[in-house]
């Protein structure tokens, strides 16, 4: 099932669209009927993410190569933030366009007021996907009457980029990996290989690091435990309590700031390499690389589905540290900063999960396809 024209894939929670009336997924039928009385072509535009025919068009854009004819319109709330299905998406669907060159396909429309957006040096990795995109502000629109003039006005304006899009050839091509006789300046595809050599050690031992961090940290919040029973049992109080929270406090900041510093190395890392594994898998699967790069490559990709399923089993455990660092933050203000530090680091790297799983998706259809053969 593959669409033909343009398409647009809206992003947002459903429960935000149901605390607003239903005015999101009003909001994507009014563009699409924009576009298509300002251009004449219809905008195939997919709103509900849960259904089959979402999911069969997404997978088909991604791994046909996106074009200037596809598009992602993430809706921008604190819920859409919070929402790791929606994280998933927008990082998933950058992926793919960065390995292409392709930076304006991405078309955030700020619905809710986000503050982090505003906010420079942001760790968290899709506040930076979107505040680099000339986001669209809707926070004071989305309180005007829909059929008000300036409301109609901001809905026209909005197909019209869409437009301006399709007609705009990209300012970059897409990243080529030359395979055979590649100029001299040029990275071959056995260049991305050997970065790929390279890449994969630091990231296992980011990996590493990442969790006998976590190990010490778990230790000592574990271990203050004690103290604080022995301050109850002395009648301590509220009081006593406090000055155990604190001397944690203290305690944690070095681990923390440890855990912050992986967390982003841990997201650099992987931005570094994926649009080259993006790129290289979609050249096998193409037939443009030699018997010999293919087979490189193919042994590159067994290290890394190993590693894709090593982090996998790892996330459930990071997910329950940061539940247990919202419940924390959420008790003492000494604690707090360190425990949003601590689930920032743990976002960063679910955040990454969302990139490996897309190369071990990719890797495992890449196989599938070769049986089919």
């Amino acid at each position: 099932m593959n669409a033909i024209g343009p398409a647009g894939f809206w992003s947002y929670t459903h429960r935000d669209d149901q605390l607003d009336g239903g005015r999101i997924r009003r909001l994507a039928e009014a563009i699409a009927h924009a576009f298509e009385i300002t251009t004449g072509d219809e905008l195939h535009v997919f709103v509900d993410n849960t259904s089959i025919a979402w999911g069969e068009q997404w997978r088909a854009r991604l791994d046909s190569a996106l074009t200037s004819t596809t598009f992602l319109i993430p809706i921008i709330t604190p819920k859409f933030l919070n929402s790791q299905e929606c994280r998933r998406e927008i990082i998933t669907f950058s992926s793919h366009a960065a390995s292409l060159g392709l930076d304006d396909l991405i078309l955030p429309i700020h619905y809710v007021n986000v503050p982090q957006l505003t906010e420079e040096n942001s760790g968290d990795e899709v506040i930076q996907l979107i505040s680099r995109r000339q986001w669209v502000d809707w926070r004071q629109l989305r309180l005007e009457d829909e059929d008000s003039p300036g409301y109609r006005q901001a809905v026209n304006q909005l197909a019209l980029r869409l437009k301006g899009i399709l007609e705009t050839p990209p300012a970059g091509g897409p990243i080529v990996v030359p395979s055979g006789e590649a100029e001299a300046d040029l990275p071959g595809f056995l260049d991305s290989l050997a970065e790929m050599e390279v890449a994969l050690p630091e990231w296992a031992e980011t990996v590493q690091e990442f969790g006998e961090v976590l190990e010490s940290l778990n230790r000592k919040t574990l271990e203050s435990a004690a103290p604080m029973q022995q301050s109850d049992a002395r009648g301590g109080g509220f009081a006593g309590r406090l000055r155990v929270t604190n001397e944690l406090a203290a305690d944690l900041d070095e681990p923390v700031r440890k855990i912050t510093e992986l967390g982003g190395r841990y997201s650099s890392e992987l931005s570094r390499i994926d649009p080259g594994i993006i790129t290289m898998i979609r050249m096998i699967g193409e037939g443009e690389v030699t018997q010999e790069e293919e087979q490189s490559a193919r042994e590159t990709f067994t290290q890394l589905m190993v590693m894709i399923v090593a982090a996998r089993e790892a996330v459930p455990n990071l997910m329950g540290l940061s539940e247990a660092a919202k419940v924390m933050a959420s008790g003492s203000r000494a604690l707090r900063p360190l425990m949003n530090s601590i689930q920032a680091a743990v976002q960063q790297v679910v955040d990454g999960q969302t990139i490996i799983e897309e190369w071990g998706r990719m890797i495992d259809e890449l196989g599938e396809s070769d049986a089919g053969n």
